[in-house]
């Protein structure tokens, strides 16, 4: 009898149990960050449209940034950090002229004569350094993943996506562009760093 009261009772609990893949045991240890489910869609869905209507044009800024009180004020009113240690990431609209383009590097570079005067750089891959990109963007921040490693991984992602994108495009000298972007600075810039570009189309 008690052999099969104990056989009954393993079976109840056996009932309730079943097998699970390695993959779905590593699941269950450290849940996937749903931010890296579908980077291409967060790219064309939210990112690019962010920057795209945040972006303003290169004189403008400039100006805006030049006349504010103090740096704090500047990045708080015309730019994005998400934390004080960071630094601030302005979105800009470059319309001008390509003048010339370097893919001699992996870190390519483009000069586009902006409508302004000034003359930027563009970074144009196939490597993409910093994560600018990810770092402006509003939707998510390292909160929102379960380790540094993936917040990483997340803003290769995005990186890989700007540089997709401008290995579609192909820009050439004499092109007629507009392109909105994002840089950094610690500073109210004297010139313009290096942008990294969000979205791009011939004029």
């Amino acid at each position: 009898m008690k052999y099969v009261h104990s056989l009954m009772l393993m079976t109840l609990l056996l009932g309730g149990c079943r097998l699970v893949s390695q993959q779905e045991l590593a699941d269950l240890k450290n849940p996937p960050n749903p931010h890296m489910g579908d980077i291409s869609a967060t790219w064309q869905q939210k990112i690019v449209p962010q920057y795209q209507s945040q972006a303003r044009p290169l004189a403008e800024l400039k100006q805006s940034l030049s006349s504010s009180k103090d740096f704090d004020s500047a990045c708080q009113q015309f730019g994005y950090r998400a934390a004080t240690e960071n630094p601030c990431v302005f979105t800009v609209k470059i319309s001008g002229t390509v003048e010339s383009v370097n893919t001699t590097s992996r870190n390519g570079k483009m000069q586009v004569k902006d409508v302004s005067g000034d003359t930027v750089t563009v970074q144009v891959g196939p490597i993409i350094r910093g994560t600018l990109l990810r770092d402006g963007y509003r939707g998510v921040s390292y909160q929102d993943f379960n380790d540094q490693v993936l917040f990483g991984d997340f803003g290769r992602g995005i990186n890989e996506q700007a540089i997709a994108m401008m290995k579609t495009f192909q820009p050439k000298v004499g092109d007629n562009v507009t392109l909105e972007g994002v840089f950094s600075s610690w500073d109210i810039p004297s010139t313009v760093p290096d942008i990294t570009p969000a979205h791009i189309v011939r004029q």
